[in-house]
């Protein structure tokens, strides 16, 4: 009798936890744009704040504006309520701790755990030692601290030995394999603070006829996103990236789409494996398992249900 009514009362103890409103506060590459989409899509009562109004229909990846770095923490820290889900580890986490409110879920997405553990990075990219105080305040206070890249994990679990991998969320219906638009081969890229996409590459793929397209930053909405990838049939992602072995977010979508790409794991045979993707058949078969990996592992559905489960402990 004892044990049933700890089951009923767990389950009341669950089943009160899910009916909670869910808040997403900021956002990084898109992840919690597509975690609070794949949350209502289970019937979860979401509030998503990212830190400009125009959220996936920003032509940036970046927030440069007063606004964004200052205000907008405070004013959604503010509205945050029930189980609340923050993204990046600095001023938007600070502000939800200033009001006395608890972080469920603290999300890391690299530069605050680079910045502030992986020397290298630090000497080569951005060092956010200076604040060091709040982010590991930050972390230490979050009932659950996830990462988004499996090699970030062992620098989170420097300062929380409890840190957990979760995969970034894709979109597996938006991005999706479709006709391309183009019968000539083209690939894309794009340059960022922390690396631009090779010369070497660019030019080997040129003199090959493949047109490369580099942008820096994006011309285009995150929306925007799935159609323009059906113009192409490479991804160029981040090569070089000190610290980095990991595909990130829009290559994840790239593959989703069919795309094959230049990454991390070529670091050291770019050119060879360059010349290996201007095979059609390579491209096509790798396109099938890159579509099968994403699914496998990135389906925002599945994501999102692993999510709950870290929600609902």
């Amino acid at each position: 009798m004892t044990d049933i009514i700890n089951n009923i009362n767990n389950y009341k103890t669950m089943n009160n936890k899910l009916k909670k409103k869910i808040t997403i506060i900021n956002d990084a590459a898109w992840v919690g744009y597509e975690i609070a989409e794949g949350l209502r899509e289970l019937d979860k009562d979401v509030l998503y704040l990212p830190r400009n109004f125009a959220g996936p229909n920003a032509k940036s990846n970046f927030i440069y504006s007063v606004y964004g770095k200052i205000f907008s923490p405070v004013i959604n820290a503010i509205k945050a309520t029930g189980i609340i889900h923050v993204n990046y580890a600095l001023q938007d986490a600070f502000c939800v701790r200033l009001l006395g409110k608890k972080i469920n879920v603290l999300h890391c997405h690299g530069t605050d755990l680079f910045g502030l553990l992986d020397e290298q990075f630090k000497k080569e990219s951005k060092d956010l030692t200076r604040w060091k105080t709040i982010i590991e305040g930050n972390i230490k206070s979050a009932r659950t601290v996830l990462v988004s890249t499996p090699e970030m994990l062992t620098l989170a679990k420097q300062i929380r030995r409890d840190a957990e991998y979760l995969p970034n969320p894709v979109d597996v219906k938006r991005f999706s394999p479709k006709t391309i638009e183009q019968k000539e081969v083209r690939a894309i890229g794009f340059d960022s603070w922390y690396e631009k996409v090779p010369k070497e590459v660019i030019d080997f793929l040129e003199k090959n006829n493949v047109k490369v397209d580099v942008y820096d930053r994006r011309p285009f909405s995150y929306l925007e996103f799935q159609k323009t990838l059906t113009k192409y049939q490479i991804y160029i992602d981040r090569i070089h990236t000190k610290g980095v072995s990991s595909f990130s977010k829009a290559c994840l979508e790239a593959m989703s789409c069919g795309l094959v790409t230049i990454d991390f794991r070529h670091k050291e045979n770019v050119i060879e494996r360059a010349t290996n993707i201007l095979n059609y058949k390579n491209r096509k078969n790798e396109a099938k398992k890159n579509r099968k990996f994403i699914l496998e592992k990135h389906d925002r559905l599945k994501v999102t249900k692993k999510l709950l489960e870290i929600y609902n402990r």
